[in-house]
């Protein structure tokens, strides 16, 4: 059976707490945005490019830890 490579992009994060969670959504230009939807409702804050924010940033969220990684398959 061939071995075909696939690559993916990670497009989202969910950051869970005990009753509520958080997440950021990373765009096709790496552009990381963060929504609470009890704080900033519909809105989503920027945080800067995946590039160049530290992956210590993306593990947390406040106080939320990251739970779950979304990823798309290019």
């Amino acid at each position: 059976m061939p071995q075909h490579s696939q690559l993916y992009r990670l497009c989202g994060i969910i950051y869970f707490a005990p009753s509520h969670f958080v997440s950021r959504v990373i765009d096709k230009n790496g552009e990381v945005w963060y929504n609470d939807g009890i704080t900033t409702k519909e809105t989503f804050i920027y945080c800067g490019n995946i590039i160049t924010i530290s992956s210590d940033f993306l593990y947390s969220a406040d106080t939320y830890k990251a739970s779950i990684l979304i990823y798309t398959r290019l």
